[in-house]
């Protein structure tokens, strides 16, 4: 009879229910709103929620939404929820025990925001409170969960102004068994940066646990396959901060990983690739290995290795090994290669071909880290050949240091030109919009007629120069650099040549002119002949570096063939030259000049001006007039000639100190 009573009992609830399904549907909606909200810790709205228990109990839910903090979108809404839920369970339960056949969410969309101080809002939802074992209360299982085309939309507000972008699209996923204490598997399709749906995730969970497992227990087995084809670097830039997308400018990645579960830890490897890629320059292919293992006790101690790495393409062939882990933040590389271009790696601006990549303005090339912590990049980097323009090195050795993005050479070694170059010291600060640099170079042997055919494409100077350098500036571009650099160094050149004029035939035929007025005719056509160019055997110059001029500290000093001589004044970095100076010209030098009749007993000084440009100077002596009073105690009389010569002498001398000076 009491069977009986309980059967009749439950007939008449189910057909109350069947008549009247509403008040099952407010019952629920009420249920499902307060306990949305106080598991997010977010307002819960539904619009509408409709239960029925033909064919199948279960509920449709219209217009969920899960709203944001302050101002911001929606956290999480969808504009149809469909559920089946078992009715035994629920009903003997009093609603405590929810036991969901399937769930289908259609067109959710969830929206992911990046604060200002760099947290997300998905860090400021509420948590739940764990469920001591063996607690009762309610509990809710999926047998299966379906969604589609779901959306995640990324706002940044580190750029004002900047909308929100999709990050993923075309979301479909089928998931079994979602609940604490159940075997999780199932698929996830999406498109990442893409069209259409290029990502693929296939997940396998031996038990999804009540809680976070303590220490010493015991964390589910895993395994998971995960696929990405033709993932847009373009398109994935727009993911990131708006302050980090000039890192990347186009081409696409592929990657194929596996995450296996091996004496407790976890274990992510696989293989990437990538074509087309464009960090600031033209295009090029790569690709890598990855290994981790990831203790799920300590997860800020993971650490990733990267080995195989290789990326080739115009200006750049580069191959080696890197490694990043998570705490301390630590960054380690060691590359090589045959050749790296830097104006194909940090060119001033994007391709003009592609300007919906173009760089914002001011948009420093590695941008400041926001709410992270320092991290510590080191590593090596070895390079056969190094260009950036006309500029070219060969057998570079680097150390390098990243700091809060500045790269700092720890050392720095190359063959520059027949020379060495040592390097250590010199930084660049990259999280300026124009790079900030410091350059500390010592040189030692370097040939200058190899460096001026590469640079000017003729060889003006020649010799074996070796000096210090240290100058600063900004940005790359020598045009613009070359005017705000300043710095300052020192150069030494030996066994040298200056081919572009021959100060031997100014010199000699301005000190002929002068002797000629004494009655004494020179042979400057000899000097013609000795050869082109103007021989240097030693120079020591000291300078300094202002304004896009290289102007002398202190009096340039060299000997040449034409005796010792010293130039004051500057050179512009346009090639531009302004210097003033003397030549003692030698004994020797005015000997050969007049075969020996004008034996002097000192040098003689012979003033001398150059202006015009580095490859066409041009050259001026002092007057002839100057030269002549300066060699007339010098040059012998004969007796026979004493008197008409000494008259005419005392005429030369009277005649100089007598002569009106010019007037200005």
């Amino acid at each position: 009879m009491a069977l009986a009573i309980v059967g009749v009992a439950f007939v008449l609830t189910i057909a109350a229910l069947a008549i009247k399904p509403s008040w099952l549907g407010e019952r629920l909606r009420a249920q499902v709103e307060a306990v949305a909200t106080r598991s997010l810790g977010r307002e819960v709205t539904i619009e509408k929620l409709d239960a029925h228990l033909l064919p199948t109990p279960g509920a449709t839910i219209t217009n969920f939404r899960a709203e944001g903090a302050g101002s911001e979108p929606p956290f999480l809404a969808a504009s149809r929820v469909t559920a089946t839920v078992q009715l035994w369970p629920f009903v003997r339960s009093l609603g405590k025990d929810v036991r969901v056949g399937a769930v289908r969410l259609e067109e959710p969309t969830l929206n992911l925001v990046h604060h200002v101080d760099g947290s997300w809002n998905q860090e400021t939802l509420a948590r739940p409170p764990e469920r001591p074992s063996g607690a009762s209360g309610s509990t809710t299982d999926i047998e299966h969960l379906r969604i589609r085309d779901g959306v995640v939309r990324v706002m940044d507000q580190q750029a004002e102004g900047r909308p929100a972008v999709v990050a993923l699209q075309d979301i479909d996923a089928d998931l079994k068994h979602v609940g604490r204490g159940q075997p999780l598997e199932g698929k996830v399709r999406m498109a990442l940066a893409a069209p259409k749906q290029n990502v693929e995730l296939d997940l396998k969970v031996d038990s999804l646990p009540q809680g976070l497992p303590q220490e010493g227990q015991p964390w589910p087995r895993v395994t998971a396959r995960l696929k990405g084809q033709d993932v847009s670097v373009s398109a994935f830039r727009r993911l990131l901060p708006a302050s980090a997308t000039e890192l990347f400018t186009g081409g696409t990645l592929n990657v194929d990983a596996e995450l296996k579960t091996d004496q407790g830890r976890y274990v992510l490897s696989g293989h990437g690739s990538a074509k087309g890629l464009r960090l600031r320059g033209d295009p090029a292919n790569g690709s890598f290995d990855f290994d981790s293992r990831i203790d799920p006790d300590q997860p800020e101690a993971a650490r990733v290795a990267f080995t195989r790495i290789a990326l080739s393409g115009p200006g750049v062939e580069l191959g080696g090994t890197a490694s990043a882990q998570l705490k301390p933040a630590r960054v380690r590389f060691s590359l090589a290669g045959r050749e790296l271009d830097l104006g194909h790696l940090l060119g001033a601006m994007p391709p003009r071909s592609a300007p919906d990549e173009a760089r914002p303005s001011g948009t420093p090339l590695i941008p400041k880290r926001t709410g992270m912590g320092k991290v510590d990049v080191d590593g090596t980097l070895r390079i056969a050949t190094l260009r950036h323009g006309a500029l070219t090195a060969s057998d570079v050795d680097v150390r390098a240091k990243l700091d809060d993005g500045a790269l700092v050479l720890q050392r720095g070694t190359a063959q520059v030109y027949g020379g060495r170059a040592n390097l250590t010291g010199s930084r660049v600060d990259f999280t300026k919009a124009q790079p900030v640099w410091s350059l500390k170079a010592a040189l030692d042997g370097m040939d200058t007629a190899q460096a001026f055919q590469a640079l000017t494409g003729r060889s003006s100077l020649q010799g074996a120069a070796s000096g210090n350098l240290q100058l600063s500036g900004a940005g790359l571009d020598w045009e613009r650099v070359r005017g705000q650099m300043t710095g300052a160094g020192t150069l030494r050149l030996k066994e040298g040549v200056y081919t572009p004029t021959n100060l031997g035939e100014t010199v000699a035929s301005t000190v002929s002119q002068g002797l000629e007025a004494l009655g004494k005719k020179g042979a400057s056509g000899t000097v013609r002949k000795a050869g082109q160019g103007t021989h240097f055997k030693d120079l020591d110059a000291r300078f300094r570096i202002q304004a896009g001029w290289v102007s002398f500290t202190q009096p340039m000093a060299f000997d040449s063939d034409l005796g010792k001589g010293t130039l004051d004044g500057r050179v512009s970095l346009d090639e531009r030259l302004e210097l003033n100076g003397a030549i003692q010209a030698s004994q020797q030098f005015v000997s050969g000049l007049t075969h020996g009749a004008v034996p002097l007993r000192a040098p003689v000084s012979v003033p001398i001006t150059i202006t015009g440009t580095v490859k066409d100077p041009q050259v001026k002596a002092g007057s002839p007039t100057d030269i002549a009073q300066a060699l007339l105690p010098a040059v012998p009389v004969p007796k026979e000639l004493k008197g008409p010569v000494n008259q005419a002498r005392k005429g030369l001398e009277g005649f100089f100190q007598k002569r009106p000076r010019e007037k200005r």
